[in-house]
């Protein structure tokens, strides 16, 4: 049973900044609907001359990057444009943003678009700067240093959290890479709900099960902490709240609104902690199958979920209630199983697969190869459970069933 909804009743049209206290400026993330006219005047306080904007080939032909470029040109920037990076992109892209613009005077970067867009401004606004290919970066050969070129990113989908992120990901041959490094922050996130009410609803689905995949995780990860858990719950209570009605209809702003709130504060407390295997199923399913990354995080979510129900079972008591379940008069145990259950039942609500079998792209007899190169590669000591190969092999059963075991 689900309690009744709440009313969080804030003006969806006003634009304000949140700053966090005790850090340098700018420090800015720019909130609210309509929140991206402001982006020429932004860019204008960092820099002059030339700025790149990066985004993708589907907002280059709604016509999102030239309402942008506009609004660039108006304060006074000559504009160029790269507007064709992938979904789940390669490290082939970011070369070549990097080796098309390296000597083109570039004065600031702008990345508007999903996780995969900002990811690959990010890196390329670093190795731009100091001369260095971003592969370089990403295979460990030079280290990031203060700072690359001044960076904007506003995001259209409410998912990845990548505007208030420091890590990159990128994929290299059939691996997913990511880099971890306070240098790949921006300068100013720019988040406007209105450019997430282009995204399909299977996009929006995906994205949003990332959010609560961020924020979930973020909650069970060892370095969890009293600040990362508030803005963890916060993002639960947002998005168990609005996904359900952003994917049904995409034009309703006020589900825009809090979804995209629930992205960047889930994001902003698993930066403080970090990813469970959840992530790391993302991972390893991309190399049996081409995933979106919310949807690889989505699968494996609700099973580490349960998977850890043993050990935090009353922090996973929290989140069932952040999830709008009714609890109160359940044990600490059910209230934990239930929060695992109302993931699950999310995800078919929303049209995703619960389950590897339903997904397709890898077989039953894969699940063992996969389970010792999830620990292998993409190993999480800071699980709340340990999880060693017998008990990674079952978790891997579970997901392929469907299964909710521990």
């Amino acid at each position: 049973m689900r309690a009744l909804a709440k009313d969080f009743s804030y003006d969806i049209n006003r634009v304000f900044d949140f700053r966090t206290t005790g850090m340098a400026p700018p420090n800015r993330i720019i909130f609210g609907c309509g929140a991206i006219d402001k982006i020429g005047e932004e860019a204008a306080q960092l820099a002059k001359g030339k700025a790149l904007l990066v985004s993708d080939e589907i907002l280059e032909k709604i016509g999102t990057v030239d309402q942008i470029k506009g609004k660039l040109e108006s304060a006074g920037f000559e504009v160029a444009i790269f507007a064709k990076v992938e979904p789940e992109p390669h490290i082939e892209t970011a070369e070549a943003i990097y080796d098309q613009f390296k000597d083109a005077g570039v004065a600031i970067m702008i990345g508007v678009g999903g996780g995969s867009v900002m990811d690959m401004t990010k890196l390329a606004a670093h190795g731009i700067a100091h001369g260095v290919s971003p592969g370089k970066y990403v295979e460990g050969e030079v280290k990031p240093e203060p700072r690359g070129l001044p960076l904007i990113l506003a995001p259209t989908t409410s998912g990845t959290g990548s505007e208030v992120s420091p890590v990159f990901v990128v994929t290299v041959g059939k691996d997913k890479r990511f880099l971890n490094n306070p240098y790949f922050y921006s300068d100013i996130s720019i988040v406007d709900p209105v450019l997430t009410v282009s995204m399909p609803p299977n996009v929006t689905a995906s994205t949003g099960m990332d959010a609560l995949s961020h924020a979930i995780e973020g909650m069970m990860n060892k370095n969890a902490n009293p600040l990362s858990d508030i803005l963890c719950l916060g993002g639960i209570e947002l998005a168990g709240a609005y996904l359900r009605k952003a994917v049904a209809d995409g034009e309703d702003l006020e589900s825009r609104y809090y979804m995209a709130m629930a992205s960047t504060i889930s994001m902003m407390g698993m930066a403080m902690s970090g990813a469970t295997y959840a992530h790391s199923v993302a991972y390893v399913i991309s190399k049996y199958k081409p995933t979106a990354h919310g949807i690889g995080c989505a699968l494996g979510l609700p099973y580490i979920m349960a998977y850890n129900i043993p050990v935090i079972s009353g922090k996973l008591a929290r989140v069932a209630a952040a999830l709008g379940e009714v609890t109160e008069n359940l044990s600490e145990l059910d209230a934990a199983k239930l929060a695992a259950q109302s993931i699950y039942c999310l995800m078919q609500e929303v049209g995703l697969p619960v389950s590897l079998k339903e997904y397709g792209g890898i077989a039953e007899s894969d699940l063992e190869a996969a389970a010792e190169m999830m620990l292998k590669l993409y190993s999480r000591p800071l699980n709340p459970r340990p999880m060693g190969r017998e008990e990674a092999i079952g978790f891997w059963q579970n997901m392929y069933e469907g299964t909710l075991g521990s």
